[in-house]
Order: structure tokens, then C-alpha cells, then sequence
């Protein structure tokens, strides 16, 4: 008989690698206190109190991920136990892909030494994984596990009969498709971030179970309360005077997400909308690719309430299969609307709060959306508040309760 104990195994969780790690953690949390499934939880509306159902109760969450990133910044309840593992992330294989990568190299052999670096990656985690299940009652108990390390986790959890959820939220398993197929279709349930992603899914693997999870945010715990990001916004905009020149917002720039988009994209815009600056945060190499142009502001590491407070229309597209672009539901809690590309669920995270654009390879698409956005900010930005609410990590953990008690009563 299947009991509510829940053991995740991942390479980033606490301190986070990124967006991902933030989400599962909020989900991990969530499931360790009692709640209700998404059919009987009651509305959400960001930072503001709701009346809990809870309906079901509290799983036993216990952690593992490695403790190369360094010291946890508290991103986990006292609820959820985590233990550690020294292995490195970075290994010999996977700095010759990110070195063909930043150079350019050929696509062919970047994926072929990634590849090399998760293999060999996940065989070490595969040990890791076992001994601390072994340590712990793990029978009757579910796993979950994501992104790179998760066929390692996956071959732990299946040499101890150990049922497994994969949790999906960007384009990791099918760039690598070959190496995941074995955790994907051996996987009790699939998560996915939203239907889009999980209909890419599903083309593309025979999955035993899917379910849907939109990507949580947990507004509260990032920017403090509605008081405190409606004062930075005034704040911020009053600096900017009535004459101030329309800002766009870039969150994130990386291969994947719209490089070579940019580039294409700045000079087009610079000469149709000559008085727009694009604004790019963050502190990896790539932004510093797109500094040549003239209407690009490079921010480096920036804070991203402040980030968010200060421009006027969100950007962000993708190169290949993205999932919840969750930078869309914090800009929206800012009031700000953005422009996306149709791919994975960006039309879920986007609802009515801004428009979606079906190639984002397409710059002069681009260019008429964020201009039609900009003139009509105000109303789109109302509605990207109000689509907020998808978002929400009560709602999420509700939706993910659903998921996983409805895995529960079958096994």
C-alpha cells in the first residue's frame, strides 16, 4: 500500500540553479502541509489571504540535491527534510559544451558532449540517490525528480520499485531526447508546466500518466506584498517623468531564450521605433552579445522588483520549446504586459495580458505587438494583474496535489 511519503531527488533545489528549483521548492512546500486539490480549492489572488480547505493531508517530503552551489538560502519550509550531496555540477564534458556553446560551435558536437557529461553525471547521482533512499523507509513512498540529473534519479527510483514522478518545465528532455525516453516513459506520472508543454510531450514520448501544473510563483515570498510593489511602481514611474522614452524589459537572454531573436530583432526596431530602449537584465555573457546596439541598455545583475518596476512592456521569446515563462506572471504582478512567442504554455502564462506572437522569428510581428501593447499598456497591464491568479502558488500546489493523490489512488 502507497503512503504519503514523497522522496525528490535533483541536482539544484536549495540554493536554486534557477526558476525551476524556485518552483519545486514552493510545490514541495506546499505538499508538506495540508491542503486542497484543485477541485475544491477556493479562489487565489496573490499576496492576499484565503480560506483554506484542506481537504487532504500533509505528505512527508524529504529531499536531495547537491550542495555544490553552496550554503541553502531558505527557500524550504521546516516541513520539507533536505540532505545533501557533494558532487560537482560542472565536470570536464559539460565545460566543453558550454565552451562550443559560447563560442558558437557546431550543434552537433555541443549536444554530443553534453549528453557525454549527463551520462556520466547521472550514473555518480544514481549512487548518491540509492544510498540516501536506503538510509530511509522509502517503501510504499513516490519519487520526483527534474531537469538534467533526473536519469540518475529515475534509475535509483526504479531499482528499488520506487514509483517516480518526472517533472517537466522546459525543453531539457527533448534536446537530449534519446537520453531522457527511458525516465520519461518510465515515469508513474508526467507534470508538466502547462497543456502546451504537455501536448509537446506527449507528440513526442508515450507517457503512462500526464498531468498539467501550471509553474507556481510564490509572489509573496519574492516581493514582500502589494503595498510594498505598488509603492516601488509609483516610485519608480514618478522618476521617469511624462516625457520618458518607452522601455521594454528583458528578463532573461540566453540561447534558448532569444538570442538570436535580439539580434535580429533591435536593429529592426531601432529603425521603426528609434525612441524605444530596451532594457536587458542580467549577468551572463549573453546580454553582453546584444550591447553593440544603440538602443540596448545592459543592466547586469539587477534587482527584479526593481527591474520590473521600472519599464513600460515585457519581452521575452524562445528559440526552441520554452514552458511557463514565470517572468510574464512576476512582470504581470507589476502591472507590466508582455509580448511572447508561441511555444510550450506561453499562451497559458500570458492569458489576455499582453499578445502573443505565432513566430517570434518574425521581427516585424514582434515590433507591431510591442508597440500595439505599449499604446494600450494600461489596460493590458490590469489584465496580466488579474491573470496573476493562474499562477499563484496555492493554486499550483493545489493543481500538483491533484495530480499526485489521483497517482496515489492507483497505485
Amino acid at each position: 500500500m502507497s503512503t504519503r511519503r514523497l522522496f525528490a531527488a535533483v541536482r539544484d533545489l536549495d540554493p536554486p540553479g534557477g526558476g525551476a528549483e524556485r518552483s519545486l521548492a514552493a510545490l514541495l512546500n506546499g505538499l508538506a502541509a495540508p491542503g486542497p486539490t484543485l477541485e475544491t480549492a477556493p479562489p487565489y489572488t496573490p499576496m492576499m489571504p484565503a480560506e483554506e480547505a484542506q481537504t487532504h493531508p500533509a505528505w512527508s517530503v524529504h529531499a536531495f540535491a547537491s550542495q555544490d552551489r553552496g550554503e541553502p538560502i531558505g527557500l524550504l519550509d521546516s516541513g520539507v527534510s533536505i540532505s545533501s550531496t557533494d558532487l560537482s555540477i560542472e565536470g570536464f564534458w559539460s565545460k566543453v559544451a558550454w565552451g562550443l556553446r559560447e563560442r558558437g560551435g557546431e550543434r552537433r558536437r555541443r549536444k554530443w558532449a553534453h549528453d557525454r557529461h549527463i551520462a556520466r553525471r547521472s550514473a555518480q547521482f544514481a549512487k548518491h540517490v540509492g544510498a540516501w533512499l536506503d538510509g530511509m523507509d522509502h517503501a510504499g513512498g513516490i519519487g520526483l525528480t527534474q531537469l538534467e540529473w533526473a536519469p540518475g534519479a529515475a534509475q535509483a527510483f526504479r531499482s528499488r520499485s520506487v514509483p517516480y514522478i518526472m517533472f517537466v518545465r522546459d525543453d531539457t528532455v527533448f534536446r537530449l531526447e534519446e537520453r531522457f525516453r527511458p525516465v520519461m516513459e518510465g515515469a508513474a506520472l508526467i507534470c508538466a508546466a502547462g497543456e502546451g508543454l504537455l501536448g509537446d510531450i506527449q507528440s513526442r514520448f508515450t507517457v503512462q500518466r500526464a498531468h498539467s501544473v501550471p509553474l507556481p510563483v510564490d509572489f509573496g515570498g519574492r516581493f514582500g506584498s502589494m503595498d510594498k510593489v505598488r509603492a516601488l511602481r509609483a516610485e519608480v514611474q514618478s522618476k521617469r517623468g511624462k516625457n520618458a522614452p518607452p522601455v521594454i524589459g528583458i528578463m532573461v537572454v540566453t540561447p534558448e531564450k532569444g538570442l538570436r531573436m535580439y539580434q535580429h530583432l533591435l536593429p529592426r526596431l531601432l529603425k521603426r521605433w528609434p525612441e524605444a530602449e530596451v532594457h536587458i537584465a542580467g549577468g551572463s555573457v549573453y546580454p553582453q552579445e546584444l550591447a553593440h546596439h544603440p538602443n540596448a541598455r545592459i543592466l547586469g545583475h539587477v534587482d527584479a522588483a526593481s527591474f520590473f518596476a521600472g519599464i513600460d512592456v515585457h519581452l521575452i521569446l524562445f528559440e526552441t520549446t520554452g514552458s511557463w515563462g514565470r517572468v510574464i506572471g512576476e512582470a504581470g504582478l507589476f502591472g507590466v504586459p508582455s509580448v511572447t512567442s508561441d511555444v510550450g504554455s506561453q499562451r497559458e502564462a500570458l492569458g489576455e495580458g499582453g499578445i502573443l506572437v505565432p513566430d517570434g522569428h518574425d521581427a516585424e510581428a514582434v515590433i507591431d505587438a510591442l508597440q500595439a501593447v505599449y499604446v494600450d499598456r494600461e489596460r493590458y497591464g490590469d489584465l496580466a494583474h488579474q491573470h496573476t491568479k493562474m499562477v499563484d502558488h496555492r493554486r499550483s500546489v493545489a493543481a500538483f496535489r491533484s495530480g499526485i493523490e489521483g497517482l496515489l489512488d492507483d497505485l
